[in-house]
């Protein structure tokens, strides 16, 4: 009798396992504060982005609805199909900053990847341990092509650093296909 009459207070003070049904309903202040954050950094990413295509006279850049910009720089085949989540990919590549105080300056690239090819190779996909931009970019692509690739900072390092990079920075990527298995 006593556990009963101790659930029933506990409930009445609502504090039950039952949530309230208004918690349901408000955004938390932390939550409100990292939303606004995120739309204030896609904003900055994408003026970032845009102002590098401006300095650079690039009219022919492709936007996908995440946010990423594909600009062709050699095609390969159109015979060739599309890459697809699974299929190891190898590549070439550089990457590049692009705001104006670092704009080209190299951070990476495959030929520092101590390979016999100097490449790199990865399962695409989202469990490829690259960044998501990389999977979502190379599903636009097939064998031959080379494009190179702005990635908007939430996918990339979003909010974290990575050595040379900083967090929250947009970076760009010159990325050739090699091959598709």
């Amino acid at each position: 009798m006593k556990r009963f009459s101790l659930i029933l207070s506990l409930l009445a003070l609502g504090l039950g396992a039952t949530p309230t049904l208004t918690s349901c309903n408000k955004e938390s202040s932390f939550v409100k504060q990292q939303r606004e954050f995120d739309e204030a950094q896609k904003q900055r990413d994408e003026t970032a982005i845009q102002a590098y295509l401006t300095r650079h006279a690039i009219t022919n850049a492709q936007r996908l609805e995440s946010g990423i910009y594909l600009v062709p720089v050699t095609d390969g085949a159109t015979t060739n199909p599309l890459i697809v989540a699974g299929q190891t990919v190898k590549v070439n590549y550089v990457g590049r900053f692009i705001s104006e105080a670092l704009d080209g300056q190299v951070f990476d690239a495959s030929s520092n990847n101590r390979t016999a090819c100097g490449c790199l190779s990865f399962v695409n996909g989202p469990n490829s341990g690259l960044i998501t931009g990389w999977s979502t970019a190379t599903l636009q692509m097939r064998k031959g092509d080379r494009k190179l690739i702005l990635i908007p900072s939430s996918l990339a390092y979003q909010g974290q650093s990575s050595g040379a990079i900083p967090a929250y920075t947009p970076l760009l990527f010159d990325m050739e296909i090699l091959d598709v298995q």
